[in-house]
């Protein structure tokens, strides 16, 4: 079991890494994505990000490293309005977050601003039951709000997680989707931490070598 606290998505992200690399555990992939992949995972991670909102939202990388960023602002405010909150999807895709996340928005917001914050309700979730039939499932799962001390919480389950690039990317993005919910609300309340949790997150082989780079334990 891992613990993370850290004020921003950059210094989580590091750090997740680092632990994953310390203390994740090797197998080999049987069923999933990259098959016959080694996989370095944690089984049960928790992260709180007190300040999720700080930007820049990507991951910075130093150009004299030579190692490519995960992600960037570009890519996280594409992947919010293509893959958070558009309910269409691409042929090729099997589904997208929006498709199950666009419909509940508007009742979540509703929720909020009947309550004024003060509900357990507004909760949406991720897939249906033929979700677990496709050769790659949804993997994030649950997406809650809820105002804690005036402050709009939000919490997260993937089932998996890829840390290297899904980490800073997915939560680039959850936030901005955060944001979004704010700008709907009709009561006095701030931009509050993201919670989330993984019962499998974990570092690809393929991305072995930059991690590697990046920490003194290696995978």
């Amino acid at each position: 079991m891992a613990f993370v606290q850290e004020r921003t998505i950059e210094q989580a992200w590091r750090m997740v890494l680092w632990t994953c690399a310390r203390y994740g555990y090797r197998y080999v992939v049987e069923k999933g994505s990259y098959e016959g992949q080694i996989r370095k995972q944690l089984d049960h991670l928790t992260v709180i990000i007190e300040e999720p909102g700080t930007r820049p939202l990507a991951v910075y990388m130093p150009e004299n490293t030579g190692i490519p960023a995960p992600t960037s602002e570009e890519k996280i405010h594409s992947y919010f309005y293509e893959y958070l909150v558009t309910d269409t999807k691409e042929d090729k895709e099997d589904y997208t977050y929006g498709q199950y996340i666009a419909p509940q928005l508007p009742t979540v917001i509703d929720l909020l601003n009947s309550s004024a914050g003060a509900t357990n309700q507004a909760c949406m979730t991720i897939g249906d039951p033929q979700s677990i039939k496709l050769a790659d499932p949804p993997c994030l799962r649950v997406v809650d709000f809820k105002v804690v001390d005036g402050k709009l919480n939000m919490s997260l389950f993937f089932r998996s997680w890829d840390i290297f690039v899904g980490f800073p990317e997915n939560l680039g993005g959850l936030q901005l989707l955060k944001e979004y919910i704010l700008m709907h609300l009709n009561f006095p309340v701030q931009d509050g931490p993201i919670i989330a949790y993984s019962s499998g997150a974990h570092i690809y082989e393929q991305y072995f070598p930059i991690v590697n780079l990046l920490n003194a334990h290696k995978c």
